[in-house]
């Protein structure tokens, strides 16, 4: 009989610090996923030509320079919501492609060589680019501005549904600059020695010169088509609803 009690206790006992052991692991695994998930992956490419693609469900988008001669793509990202999946691979030719699948928040930080090709897309956050001198297509499609930094390329394009675009850079000899947005404000920063050829349409929102000496082929409230010197680079700006503004380096 004691014997069978003292059994008993012991299995009493076991279970006890079963269900304890169980409630600890459960917490240790759910742990990492409610302080955020990081994703980091590096790829070898070219100092002088390599193509980088991004498609983001939800967050952000931010592209610098990496340091002289890195000879890498370093790829950083933060999911704060959600259960995301982020794929990133390499062609043999050396394309990258960063893909996010799945609900949730990621928000990217990516350095790369400076004369990397960007194709940039996010359904819902801002991108911003700086520092680079290759060509940059960026995209949001709902909402979430797009800003440019110190650029020096020939082609350089920013499509935001509702967000505003801003644009710091240079305006290159045969040169496109394609800015657009539905209803959100183009910003647009150029040297003021800058040789460019505009052609600029809002039908909501002012359009602002920013005193540039411009060579008018037509011009209306909505409409402005003019030279500023020989017209070397084309800028080209369009919105719906929103305003459009240039403005000289000082």
């Amino acid at each position: 009989m004691v014997a069978l009690m003292l059994a008993e206790s012991v299995l009493e006992i076991f279970k006890r610090l079963s269900t304890v052991t169980l409630v600890v692991l459960f917490l240790t695994a759910i742990s990492p996923i409610a302080a955020g998930q990081q994703f980091t992956k590096t790829f070898p490419v070219s100092s002088d030509q390599n193509d980088l693609e991004v498609i983001n469900q939800n967050g952000s988008i931010k592209v610098t320079a990496a340091a002289a001669n890195s000879g890498k793509v370093v790829i950083n990202a933060k999911h704060s919501e959600g259960n995301p999946r982020v794929d990133a691979t390499q062609t043999p030719d050396g394309k990258i492609k960063v893909e996010v699948s799945g609900r949730g928040l990621t928000d990217f930080e990516i350095s790369v060589p400076t004369s990397t090709s960007l194709d940039l897309l996010t359904y819902k956050g801002t991108i911003s680019v700086a520092n680079l001198n290759g060509p940059v297509r960026a995209r949001t499609t709902t909402e979430g501005d797009i800003r440019f930094a110190n650029i020096r390329s020939q082609k350089v394009e920013g499509h935001s549904l509702s967000g505003n675009v801003f644009f710091d850079g240079e305006a290159l000899p045969g040169g496109e600059y394609k800015f657009k947005s539905f209803s959100g404000k183009l910003d647009v920063t150029l040297p003021p020695d800058a040789d460019f050829r505009l052609s600029a349409t809002s039908s909501g929102g002012v359009i602002d010169l920013g005193g540039f000496p411009l060579k008018f082929d037509r011009q209306t409230n909505q409409l402005i088509e003019a030279a500023c010197r020989s017209g070397k680079a084309k800028v080209s700006l369009w919105t719906q609803d929103g305003s459009i503004h240039l403005h000289r380096k000082p």
